[in-house]
C-alpha cells in the first residue's frame, strides 16, 4: 500500500514544499540545513532571529482517525478502495497496559497509527 500512497501523495503537490521527513531526498538534515541557512541570511542583513522549536515526538500518538481520513481524501485525493484502506488501517484498534501478569482494561483508540508500520510515517504527514 506504502508503494502506491507515496507517489500518488508527492505527486499531488499538497504536502507542504517544507516537510522534510518521510520524503525521498530530504531528511532532518536537510531541514537543519534550511533552518541555519535562514538564520545566517537574517543575520548577515543585521536583523534579529527568534527560534521556537516544538518537540512533536508524540505524532504518532496525536493524529486523529477522523481528520487523518478526511485529509487524505480532501488534500490528496485518496478515494474508494484505498481511502477504506487506510480507514480499516488506523480504525478500530484497541489497546491496553499490561504490567507483568495485571492487564488493564481494553478500550477502543480514537487516534494515532500503529507504531512501527511502514504506512504509520506517510500518515502523520
Amino acid at each position: 500500500m506504502l508503494a502506491r500512497l507515496r507517489p500518488h501523495v508527492l505527486a499531488t503537490g499538497n504536502l507542504n514544499r517544507l516537510q522534510s521527513a518521510y520524503r525521498p531526498g530530504h531528511s532532518t538534515e536537510s531541514a537543519l540545513l534550511k533552518v541555519v541557512g535562514d538564520i545566517e541570511t537574517v543575520a548577515g542583513n543585521g536583523m534579529c532571529t527568534i527560534l521556537l522549536a516544538l518537540d512533536i515526538s508524540a505524532a504518532f500518538d496525536a493524529v486523529s482517525h477522523a481528520i487523518l481520513c478526511k485529509r487524505i481524501e480532501s488534500d490528496f485525493g485518496v478515494t474508494g478502495a484505498a481511502l477504506s484502506r487506510v480507514k480499516s488501517f488506523v480504525s478500530d484498534r484497541t489497546q491496553y497496559v499490561a504490567i507483568g501478569s495485571e492487564k488493564s482494561k481494553t478500550c477502543t483508540i480514537s487516534s494515532g497509527v500503529p507504531q512501527g508500520s511502514v504506512l504509520g510515517p506517510l500518515l502523520t504527514l
